[in-house]
């Protein structure tokens, strides 16, 4: 159960894993789990108490389910279409599973991103600077309008795709890609640079369709 953190430290075995036996399971409970938390603590960090009745547990269950779910599925068919489009060696149903396999691998590395981020914010490590988000440490080029009070909001968003935790998970995607699809190192880069594309698009539509300006704010 957990051999799936491995991709933490040894990717290329859980790669090795992944081409034999396409498990997702483990890893999916992981990062709902992961997330899970995050909100759950989130909502009741004032009161842990009051966290602990069943109405502060259920939304915050059935939150990390639907985002988990939705955002693994809908990464990972963009990366299947990414593998349809550059012609790699496989492309059927189970391509799919080991790509769904090893995307939410990869994911555990954004997951342990989301859980220091977490503690950063609420051990206010920074105190007399405004974040570009709220609730978000800039841990990439966003560092760069730290204390900036209204940012230009698709600026912000462009600079903070830059982070740490994001740049390592699409580092070991594209390894991951490389090593389960046989393409070059190049077509692998291309797949993930366009995953990192949608993301970074999709959230920039968001925006946009909130408003957009720096009256929009993201919140996790």
């Amino acid at each position: 159960m957990l051999y799936p953190l491995l991709i933490l430290s040894e990717p290329e075995e859980v790669f090795k894993r992944v081409a034999v036996n396409s498990t997702w399971l483990a890893p999916l409970a992981y990062c709902t789990g992961g997330f899970f938390v995050i909100t759950w603590l989130g909502g009741c960090w004032a009161n842990l108490r009051e966290g602990l009745r069943w109405w502060s547990l259920l939304g915050p269950a059935i939150g990390s389910i639907f985002f988990i779910g939705t955002a693994s599925f809908a990464s990972t068919a963009m990366l299947y279409a990414s593998c349809l489009v550059f012609r790699c060696r496989q492309s059927n149903w189970p391509a799919y599973r080991m790509l769904f396999s090893l995307n939410i691998h990869c994911a555990l590395v954004l997951m342990l991103g989301e859980l220091i981020n977490f503690l950063l914010v609420h051990t206010n490590l920074i105190q007399e600077f405004n974040f570009p988000f709220p609730n978000r440490f800039p841990l990439g080029l966003d560092l760069l309008i730290l204390g900036v009070k209204e940012p230009n909001i698709y600026l912000a968003v462009l600079l903070h795709s830059t982070g740490v935790f994001i740049l390592w998970y699409f580092v070991v995607l594209t390894r991951g890609l490389k090593h389960l699809t046989g393409s070059s190192l190049t077509r692998a880069a291309a797949m993930a640079a366009i995953l990192w594309l949608a993301g970074v698009g999709a959230v920039i539509g968001i925006v946009y369709s909130a408003g957009g300006g720096t009256i929009f704010r993201v919140t996790m």
